[in-house]
């Protein structure tokens, strides 16, 4: 039986843009896995566990720039997109997330594959719609109609993922000698009228620049834009101000930007640091990674805190906000600069440059240590990832580590981090859908737990030969004993560390990747070439280290910052 209303959702998403269409096998998504398949203009792939295959969406969505359909059967199927749609939520990633569902009379009837689906992802989707289970009215063609074009225009527009559950009766499978066609149908585009600051507004935010002397931007998680790096170099040479950016901001290339403070931010230094304490603070981009940072600026609040973002949603996370500039961070710096007047204190500045240069230094020294353990090792082959690289943090320590160090400069690298949420999920998957979506080098440094977590991201028929694996295995949750409430429980091992004797070789063999493996810097250093060389398939490096020993280098790291900045 052709269902026309499910077919005309594959042309009107090829009309909005959409060029992929992530499907997981099923029987009542049939249709609409026909529909996108058969669908000339927008590219398929298979990927058969969902949880997997909703990253592996959010991954390909992150660096199309535009939304990627994500296609299920009905029952659990679509609770296991869950962790990615909320990810996708608080990066404010588009999805069009298309759930099959038996139809509404059967709900609660123990009837199998049939589950409460209308509005199964609650609050971490933008919308949600529920189709028509009967079209045999125009109204109701004209409804569906209207439901995708709304749907897809606001995962635009607003920027993050949607919902369209869709009740299918059977049949569900077009005959043999039924033809599947494309009609044209409505398609209503979205017209953005973007608005402006008026003069007054600007020198209204002029005057208040000019009262106060310590002034500094902070920046979070945001993807690489060459319009905004550009208006905050012209703006930080202006202003004489301090640009403070976690890695996973993409400014690690700016000219003087200051990326050491996860270091020299020490609550145990902070009545040292009281002065660095703007009285201003500009913010931009979304979460931070360093929880120095942020305990530093919640417990020295400035005067005034400006937020500056495009976003519905309010970033308070500092908990001192005072403006909310509903603008995009180019625009705003690139009028913002008119306004300014002269350069600010030079001596605050210099007061930020010295602090991160110093601790620059102190580590540049302290990766020489001949003891070795994953701290420099993950800087050894953070050095010598490829130019123009995707790089892909996953959470737990792989991130804090990359925010320590900081991303390689001058090698035009964007970073990546699923950071909305901070789980463990989803990081080898995500990163497989950008390795699925360029010919760039797809870089994905792990630990152990978060890989072995996420196997299934591999378990498809696509090559990956882009595709570089670095697993940091200390076999466990090695964090844990950094952290100082779960590291002083005789409980820690077991059910926090949570011990585990796994290597990756296995896995590397089921999927036909090439395996290395090192215990040792001399070893690493020798198979760093080879290893990120050109090949036909995905390659995995396992780095075995022990977690007893990167607790102690790690914790020895941060005396040594600690001592450097009290003298």
């Amino acid at each position: 039986m052709i269902l026309q209303h499910i077919y005309d959702i594959a042309t009107i998403c090829a009309a909005h843009g959409i060029e992929t269409a992530i499907i997981s096998p099923g029987s009542r998504s049939a249709a609409i896995t026909l529909a996108f398949v058969r669908y000339p203009e927008i590219e398929t792939k298979i990927i058969p566990d969902e949880r997997s295959a909703a990253f592996i969406a959010m991954g390909m969505a992150q660096q199309q720039g535009k939304p990627v359909a994500l296609i299920c059967t009905s029952g659990s199927a679509a609770y296991n997109y869950a962790p990615a749609i909320a990810e996708a939520f608080y990066q404010e990633i588009p999805l069009l997330i298309l759930t099959a569902d038996r139809p509404p009379e059967w709900t609660n009837q123990y009837d199998g594959q049939t589950i409460q689906q209308s509005n199964i992802y609650g609050k971490h989707v933008l919308a949600s719609y529920d189709f028509p289970v009967e079209v045999n009215h125009d109204d109701a063609n004209w409804h569906c109609n209207r439901i995708v074009n709304e749907a897809i225009n606001a995962s635009i527009s607003r920027k993050g993922p949607v919902h369209i559950n869709v009740p299918i009766r059977e049949p569900f499978y077009p005959d043999p000698n039924e033809l599947v066609s494309f009609p044209e149908v409505r398609i209503i585009k979205n017209t953005p009228i973007e608005g402006s600051m008026h003069r007054t507004q600007w020198i209204d935010l002029g005057n208040k620049w000019q009262n106060h002397i310590r002034k500094a931007i902070v920046i979070g998680q945001m993807g690489y834009s060459k319009p905004l790096h550009k208006a905050l170099y012209r703006f930080a040479e202006k202003a004489g101000i301090p640009i403070i950016a976690d890695v996973i901001s993409n400014q690690h290339d700016l000219p003087g930007v200051i990326y050491n403070q996860d270091s020299f931010l020490n609550p145990q230094l902070n009545t040292a640091h009281k002065e660095l304490a703007p009285t201003l603070l500009i913010t931009v981009g979304k979460s931070l990674i360093s929880k120095n940072l942020k305990l530093y600026l919640r417990n020295n609040p400035p005067t005034e805190h400006w937020h500056i973002s495009s976003s519905e949603k309010l970033n308070d996370s500092l908990q001192h906000l005072t403006e909310r500039i509903k603008i995009e961070p180019e625009d705003f710096f690139g009028e913002f600069i008119h306004h300014v007047g002269g350069k600010g204190s030079f001596s605050y500045l210099n007061q930020w440059q010295q602090a991160n240069q110093t601790v620059e230094k102190k580590k540049a020294n302290f990766m020489k240590m001949k003891k070795f353990s994953e701290f420099q090792a993950f800087n050894t082959v953070l050095e010598m990832v490829p130019n123009k690289s995707k790089l892909h943090f996953a959470n737990s320590m792989a991130i804090r580590y990359a925010n320590i160090i900081g991303a390689p400069k001058h090698k035009q690298i964007e970073v990546f981090a699923n950071r909305g949420t901070s789980g463990i999920d989803g990081s080898n998957s995500t990163a497989v859908g950008a390795a699925l979506s360029q010919k760039s080098p797809v870089v994905l440094f792990t630990g152990d737990m978060a890989f072995f977590y996420d196997r299934n991201a591999f378990w498809h028929n696509y090559n990956l030969k882009n595709l570089r694996v670095i697993i940091f295995n200390n076999h466990g949750g090695g964090i844990f004993r950094m952290i100082d409430g779960p590291k002083r429980q005789p409980e820690l091992e077991e059910y926090f560390e949570t011990k585990q004797k796994l290597n990756a070789e296995n896995t590397a063999n089921d999927f036909g990747f090439e395996y290395y493996c090192c215990s040792n810097q001399k070893d690493l250093k020798g198979c760093l070439e080879e290893f990120f060389s050109a090949s036909k398939n995905a390659k995995i490096l396992e780095i075995q280290t022990n977690s007893e020993r990167n607790t102690e280098v790690f914790s020895e790291y941060k005396q040594t910052i600690l001592e450097s900045l009290k003298a």
